[in-house]
């Protein structure tokens, strides 16, 4: 492909990623109105986020075959199709049931754009250059569940919960169109065989593990059960990966020493981002009183803070490497996680936002250099499938941080309002008891951080 055709490829695939980040965190700003709405409980309700997750997992875990059988141009037409009808789907449910489905058939169609603009950037851009390239494309990955809620906050203030499925709708007829003149070209497909069993244990793991991270809490023997089938159903998955002779996905990747700790460090810096994204706007809303629209506007600045720590991070990773960048943007987040904590258990929504602005800044310098730092010491013949495994790095910790994070802060509450503590003071307790969890898994990234840095600066590219 000619450099002056690679510029709009990237263009629109790049919108294609936000627009399946914005997806995540879609109707996290809707999600009282929805309970209000259709009378369900926060546990309930919280699988619009989480369903989505499973199903982007899913397909995320078959990206390797699809990328490998079917050319670019089917890829991305299909997807947005199913964006578009998931989209209208949303607009127009009748009932919670409907709204459920309608954003799984969303999720099946965005889950292809982040792995599918992920596999264009590593086939088509020099190694030299891939911590640039792959950061603009985390950034897009991270502002759109970022920018979501600030932009669905003031539409449900004014419009209704409905209306946020418009935005979506609208991007994906504008990425259809624009696809239409850019999207060409790519590999030739080739002859792959899907195999059926992976994907519905993996299927059958994702779903298993949110639901024992989201009962464990509340009913810790149905949690404890779920969470025992999770295991075995995901580690069936791997070992008969290992024995296919034609894997749905390589675990080759994972047996090279700078690729594993690296989607580890994407998975700790992703359960928390997600989980900041799902848990503030609850906060804001149910512990600080404040309107969605105002708590879409308190999102602003830390949104800002992890475009530009994103994409800066990107560029200083092709400059100096590893070191000292990723430990120390964990360490920010730490800090950040700590200061949530006293802000909600002090009732400051000052210090709170203050910690979540840095939660965000963290993240934002972790998440693509850990990415890249990955993906670029692979040999060539194990991108699509180390792709694979980072997007669902990415996908599996987006499901685990608000599915656990979200029974903790459940059961905190509950705990707290069965002892006569006032409703918002009970969920400030509760936002900060899963705000804790969230630290601990943090500051063992930030551990594994120092290690991993140090080994990649004794050993350059």
């Amino acid at each position: 492909m000619r450099d002056s055709s690679l510029g709009p490829l990237l263009a629109v695939f790049y919108g294609c990623g936000f627009l399946a980040g914005f997806n995540e965190n879609l109707v996290n700003m809707a999600l009282v109105a929805i309970m209000g709405d259709f009378s369900i409980d926060a546990v309930a309700a919280q699988w619009l986020v989480t369903g989505y997750m499973i199903a982007v997992t899913v397909v995320v875990t078959c990206m390797a075959y699809l990328y490998r059988r079917l050319s670019m141009r089917t890829l991305f037409f299909a997807a947005a199709a199913l964006s578009i009808a998931g989209s209208a789907g949303g607009f127009l449910a009748p009932n919670f049931p409907l709204l459920l489905v309608a954003r799984l058939v969303q999720a099946v169609g965005t889950g292809v754009f982040i792995p599918l603009m992920m596999n264009v950037i590593v086939d088509r851009v020099p190694h030299g250059r891939l911590g640039t390239y792959l950061a603009i494309g985390s950034a897009m990955i991270t502002i759109g569940p970022a920018t979501a809620p600030i932009v669905t906050g003031f539409m449900v203030s004014d419009l209704g919960w409905r209306s946020v499925f418009l935005v979506p709708l609208a991007a994906a007829v504008a990425l259809t169109v624009a696809g239409i003149f850019v999207v060409r070209g790519g590999r030739e497909p080739e002859r792959a065989r899907f195999d059926l069993p992976s994907a519905l244990l993996t299927a059958a793991g994702v779903t298993l593990l949110c639901v024992g991270l989201s009962e464990v809490t509340l009913r810790p023997a149905v949690g404890a059960a779920a969470l025992i089938g999770a295991a075995l159903a995901l580690g069936w998955f791997a070992r008969r990966q290992e024995h296919l002779a034609r894997p749905l996905v390589s675990m080759e990747p994972l047996h090279h020493g700078m690729f594993w700790p690296a989607a580890l460090l994407v998975m700790v810096t992703m359960m928390t981002y997600f989980s900041l994204s799902v848990m503030a706007p609850l906060y804001f809303e149910e512990a600080a009183g404040l309107a969605a629209s105002m708590a879409g506007v308190l999102m602003v600045a830390p949104v800002l803070a992890n475009a530009t720590a994103s994409v800066l991070s990107g560029r200083a990773l092709d400059r100096w490497g590893e070191w000292p960048l990723l430990p120390t943007g964990l360490a920010i987040a730490v800090a950040g996680l700590a200061a949530t904590i006293a802000g909600a258990l002090t009732s400051s929504v000052v210090v709170a936002t203050a910690g979540i602005f840095f939660g965000y800044l963290g993240t934002g310098m972790v998440l693509s250099p850990a990415q890249t730092a990955g993906l670029r010491r692979l040999p060539d013949e194990l991108d699509s499938h180390g792709v694979t495994l980072m997007s669902m790095a990415v996908q599996l910790s987006a499901c685990l941080g608000p599915a656990a994070y979200i029974g903790i802060m459940s059961s905190a509450t509950a705990a707290a309002a069965a002892a006569g503590v006032p409703a918002a003071q009970a969920s400030a307790e509760g936002f900060a008891g899963a705000m804790i969890a969230a630290l601990v898994v943090a500051a063992a990234g930030l551990v594994t951080a120092v290690f991993y840095a140090r080994f990649t600066k004794r050993r350059p590219l």
